[in-house]
């Protein structure tokens, strides 16, 4: 399976990763040509877009192998496209429709629930140790999609770090597509605030000052949280039972947290983790594909 690998980057010197993440800009790409009405400067997103798949396409040309520095950027790039296209995102959600689908969601909470759980779980379970746990699980987010391809990439297993990154791009970029259908804000833009005593726990007010400052709003629906978080977690049990062994406990409880926290809807946390399930069972046949 390296050799197929190594052959591929010598013969075309362009990685799933690469193509994964053209694909993406270039479908917001074709997006912005139909609804720029609604994409105040469009033409400057859709010239940076442009110029991004040129710059990946042009990757062909790069002469094989490179020193090691320059291959280690060149197989990592990649993954930093996730906070990119994340807070580039921004204005995309706004392109089709005007407002966001909340009250659909919180509809069908209503129904299924008979509530909101992201409102009623913190208060059912006020506890300050349980909240900064769930907190630090939520911000674990931040190294989640990094650690796996880490332990792979330095312990030699190429094949299997060139799929797992493939996975995450592909599931994440799939979640930000959505989001330009079907954008939804979330809880913490509508719902009261966490209160005390758990609003007090450092880790609480660290997350929701990072989010007050970095979110993109109408990113919700579904988490790409969950998704992340259980597509590696998956991906760490076929490939390394270590780092599924670390993972776990961050991963199910950054599910919970997401909704503990008042930062997704449960609808939102259970359509993630639906999805993270279904492309960590389709994402070895599109790879096989490019």
């Amino acid at each position: 399976m390296p050799r197929r690998v190594e052959k591929s980057m010598t013969s075309l010197n362009l990685l799933p990763s690469d193509w994964i993440t053209a694909v993406y800009l270039a479908v917001t790409s074709a997006l912005m040509l139909f609804y720029h009405k609604n994409l105040a400067r469009w033409y400057i997103f859709l010239s940076i877009h442009i110029a991004a798949v040129l710059g990946i396409l042009s990757l062909h040309f790069v002469p094989s192998p490179l020193p090691p520095l320059l291959q280690f950027v060149r197989d990592w790039y990649a993954l930093g496209t996730i906070l990119l296209f994340y807070w580039g995102g921004k204005p995309l959600t706004q392109m089709v429709f005007q407002g966001m689908f909340d009250d659909r969601i919180i509809r069908w909470e209503n129904r299924l629930f008979n509530g909101q759980p992201s409102t009623y779980l913190s208060a059912r379970f006020p506890s300050v140790a349980l909240s900064e746990y769930l907190h630090l699980c939520y911000l674990s987010y931040y190294f989640i999609p990094v650690f796996l391809p880490v332990m792979l990439y330095f312990r030699g297993m190429r094949e299997a770090f060139f799929e797992t990154l493939f996975a995450e791009l592909f599931t994440f970029n799939l979640c930000l597509i959505w989001y330009i259908f079907m954008p939804v804000a979330g809880p913490r833009y509508f719902e009261e605030k966490i209160k005390e005593p758990l609003s007090n726990g450092l880790l609480c007010r660290l997350t929701h000052a990072i989010l007050s400052s970095a979110s993109t709003k109408g990113a919700a629906f579904p988490s790409s949280h969950s998704a992340l978080a259980i597509l590696v977690l998956l991906c760490a049990a076929r490939y390394d039972l270590l780092s599924f062994v670390i993972l776990f406990p961050f991963c199910t409880g950054l599910v919970v947290g997401t909704v503990y926290g008042r930062l997704h809807y449960a609808l939102d946390a259970v359509a993630g983790v639906l999805l993270g399930v279904v492309m960590f069972g389709l994402y070895p046949i599109v790879y096989q594909w490019f």
